[in-house]
């Protein structure tokens, strides 16, 4: 009898620290996730949450890619904003499990209750965490031990101050959107409403001479640094799909890339040699390519989604609509009263250089984030790339496909 008493009391100090240890190690991870994701201004969330993202956002995308192309944008448009509630929803859940683990082993013996109850111990605990961390408090369940109590006292706390941070943390997340919709507004106006290059180089150049284009540059350098700040400070952004593709990441890279390849390659060089060298377009130009590394980078689209090899039918696909492209530049750019470059066989061969340096990066942050890569570049057509939401016939169109330039 002795020995099967010690035996009952040395499996239940067992059972105690198992369970307290599961409890304690759940509620570190979600302190550190929470830290993590709100107060570390990181490219990431933390484990909780970044795996969270990813797991919803790969899921949405999958189906996403089976529907039309509107149908697909409404769809991922929806997925951003249930992002953030539903992480507050998982923190609020882990919080709970993790104190109910530290209270299951000392329910009943070291609780009060107001009346007899025949649930499991299990549901006790996790009615008492829920009730506690929600600083519902009915008394009808009252720990006896004052370490208990005291947990207790953490737990509404900790409640009190994740709930809060979650919520503090969805403003700045809307006014973070905010700033990049402005920007990308003032782009699409520029640029003729679309992804007209030719127009938002035009849009300066006023009788003869270019004006406020040095300006412009700079404002819309400083920004996309924010812009950035704004993707690592708060990762979710990255899942925010604008049904206008306008309004998107890859759109607003795309503008600013191509421009600078556009002044450096089809502007005249004499003429325009001034605004070929503004430190202006360099700042701009690194500036960019920065982000579009940094964005790679933070989504993990290297390992994730590893680029393979053009065919050489690819290439010549390719280098026939790069051409096109050029072309359409140039006669844009002389119908606006802008000298072109007299050699235009070397503009085209440093335009085809350049767009070869950052578009297979670019194309694959657009397929990513759900978006064809005809409407983000306006390639196939640039009146479809002006005319956002609407279904267009896509006869003969190639999917898009992930590869290198």
């Amino acid at each position: 009898m002795a020995g099967g008493g010690a035996a009952a009391v040395y499996k239940a100090k067992v059972g105690t620290f198992i369970y307290t240890t599961a409890g304690v190690v759940l509620l570190v991870l979600i302190i550190f996730d929470v830290y993590a994701t709100v107060l570390h201004s990181s490219a990431r969330y933390g484990p909780v949450g970044e795996s969270l993202n990813r797991a919803v956002w790969r899921t949405a995308r999958a189906v996403a890619l089976r529907l039309s192309r509107a149908r697909r944008h409404r769809l991922l448009n929806m997925i951003g904003p249930l992002l953030l509630p539903l992480l507050i929803v998982v923190y609020i859940v882990l919080l709970i499990l993790a104190f109910a683990l530290v209270y299951y082993p000392h329910i009943p013996a070291n609780f009060t209750f107001s009346e007899a109850h025949t649930e499991p111990g299990w549901v006790d605990a996790v009615y008492f965490s829920g009730i506690t961390l929600t600083t519902v408090g009915y008394g009808d369940l009252v720990p006896r031990l004052a370490s208990l109590r005291f947990l207790a006292l953490f737990e509404a706390a900790s409640g009190l101050v994740v709930i809060s941070l979650a919520i503090t943390y969805m403003l700045t997340v809307y006014t973070a959107l905010e700033r990049k919709r402005a920007v990308a507004l003032s782009l699409y106006h520029q640029a003729g409403e679309g992804a007209d290059v030719a127009g938002l180089i035009a849009h300066h150049f006023v009788e003869g001479r270019f004006y406020g284009l040095r300006d412009a540059l700079r404002t819309v350098t400083r920004d996309l640094q924010g812009m950035l700040e704004s993707h690592i400070d708060h990762p979710v952004i990255h899942y925010f799909h604008p049904v206008e593709v306008y309004k998107s990441t890859p759109r607003i890279l795309f503008l600013l890339l191509e421009t600078c390849t556009v002044i450096r390659a089809a502007l005249d060089r004499e003429v325009n040699q001034d605004l070929r060298n503004y430190p202006e377009v360099r700042t701009l130009e690194a500036g960019v390519r920065h982000v579009l590394t940094q964005l790679i980078n933070s989504l993990d689209l290297e390992r994730r989604e590893r680029p393979r090899r053009p065919t050489p039918q690819e290439a010549e696909d390719d280098s026939r609509r790069w051409r096109a492209r050029y072309e359409q530049t140039l006669s844009r750019l002389a119908d606006s009263g802008i000298k072109t470059r007299a050699d235009a066989e070397g503009g085209w061969e440093e335009y085809r250089r350049q767009r070869e340096e950052w578009e297979s990066k670019l194309r694959r942050l657009a397929l990513h984030l759900g978006y064809d890569w005809d409407e983000v570049t306006g390639d196939r057509d640039l009146e479809y790339a002006a005319d956002e939401g609407k279904e267009r016939p896509q006869a003969g169109a190639a999917e898009p496909r992930v590869r290198e330039g």
